[in-house]
């Protein structure tokens, strides 16, 4: 008989080993679900083991360290992934150990390191028998432990926002993000999605100052949920759906580096004109018709970099960007960023934008307006590239402030986990 959890524990390894393999979590975890036939039970446990591994990844493996003979990074990655995972179902879920050690070790076997079973079983019931690791003396290492950070990143904020605040920040990023929908205002609306919710016995509430969000309180497999099949709503955090809300309803709408286009889809439940995204990444294009299909909606999709724009799409009303950057500013929602990112990106992230930027003005008519976002709170990000462009006189600033902004910067405002300006470009 297998043991509870054994085939979620094994979806689970698959996913983080692809985690170590370079794939980010989201599409890591997609594709190792992909491949298993699970409940949707198991699913959930699946996803809550995967993200919460990696949400405390540190602090798991200064727990493991001690018990093995020789260094974490030298197991399997589906072996690290297991003990990863069943340290953090010990220390932060208190699952009891018997449990986690007979489904880690069920698992180790179903992915094919069935060598590695008494290594799982052993690690783990040393880890349930120790407890929370103890912290080093070091105060920023200590800071940098406890809240699963890389010391580069917490030495950054504390320089940057004080001690108290950076823990603030560093504590918020442990917590479990709420699951936000953005309603197909062509569709439904948000009574009626919370209704569906409801009926499945789901706990879920508008949010606030966004007539068209959802938050689930409770959740599970996205794709299980009640409505997406029909397309009545799509994944989107309040951040985001406030930048959405901030471009203009105009004739003709365009964004820039696209990624798999869910504020191009918002656009097109919004906007009654012509409304396209261009991105780089064939994948992420394809993915963006899938869903555009999905929601009932009309939008064009074209696969090119943002620099090299073709004429046909040139010339647009509104321009939205939403660039790409550290992404530091949702570590919350995607906890392996924390982990791929070092000191130098952030840098490097910003001469990309700045470039970004030019070109989204480049391709707006002259007297309309472009959309600069990030998912970053990071200066160099944010202000940084919006100074450079107005320094340069070739757009003034519109300050009119989006929905749900947090506060008012030298240009822009800083939404939950987002930056947002918008520049009008001059006639």
């Amino acid at each position: 008989m297998s043991a509870p959890g054994a085939a979620a524990r094994a979806a689970a390894a698959r996913a983080g080993a692809l985690v170590e393999a370079g794939m980010h979590l989201a599409p890591a975890l997609d594709r190792a679900l992909r491949g298993a036939e699970l409940a949707p039970r198991d699913r959930g446990l699946a996803t809550e083991l995967c993200y919460g591994a990696e949400r405390w990844r540190s602090l798991l493996d200064l727990s493991l360290e001690p018990h093995l003979r020789r260094p974490l990074t030298e197991l399997q990655p589906r072996v690290r992934a297991i003990l990863r995972q069943g340290s953090y179902q010990i220390l932060r879920l208190g699952v009891p150990a018997y449990a986690v050690v007979d489904s880690g070790t069920e698992a180790a076997g179903l992915v094919g390191a069935g060598r590695a079973r008494g290594l799982v079983n052993a690690v783990l019931r040393r880890v349930a028998e120790h407890g929370e690791p103890e912290l080093p003396p070091d105060d920023l290492e200590a800071l940098a432990l406890r809240y699963a950070h890389p010391l580069w990143l917490v030495r950054r904020w504390v320089e940057r926002l004080g001690r108290a605040d950076a823990e603030a920040l560093l504590r918020e990023n442990q917590e479990v993000p709420a699951l936000v929908l953005r309603v197909n205002r062509r569709r439904s609306d948000a009574p009626g999605v919370l209704a569906d919710l409801a009926q499945a016995g789901l706990e879920a509430e508008p949010a606030p100052g966004l007539p068209w969000a959802v938050r689930l309180r409770s959740g599970g497999d996205v794709r299980s949920l009640p409505g997406f099949r029909e397309g009545r709503w799509q994944v989107q955090d309040l951040g985001a759906q406030a930048v959405g809300e901030c471009v203009a309803l105009a004739d003709t709408f365009l964004e820039v580096a696209c990624g798999r286009g869910t504020k191009t889809l918002q656009q097109a439940e919004r906007q009654e004109g012509r409304v396209v995204g261009v991105d780089v990444d064939a994948e992420r294009v394809a993915q963006a018709e899938r869903e555009m299909l999905r929601l009932g909606v009309t939008a064009e999709f074209v696969c090119a970099d943002a620099r090299e724009l073709p004429d046909g799409v040139r010339g647009a009303d509104e321009v939205l960007l939403d660039a790409p950057c550290s992404t530091l500013g949702v570590v919350q929602r995607r906890p392996d960023v924390k982990w791929r990112r070092g000191p130098d990106d952030v840098a490097r992230s910003a001469a990309l934008q700045g470039e970004l930027l030019e070109a989204a003005l480049a391709a707006c008519r002259p007297g309309g307006v472009v959309t600069y976002s990030v998912c970053s709170q990071e200066p160099e990000e944010t202000l940084g590239p919006v100074l450079a462009v107005l320094a340069r006189g070739g757009a003034e600033e519109d300050t009119a402030p989006p929905p749900l902004a947090l506060r008012r910067l030298q240009a822009g405002f800083l939404l939950p986990g987002m930056f947002v300006a918008r520049l009008r470009k001059r006639a």
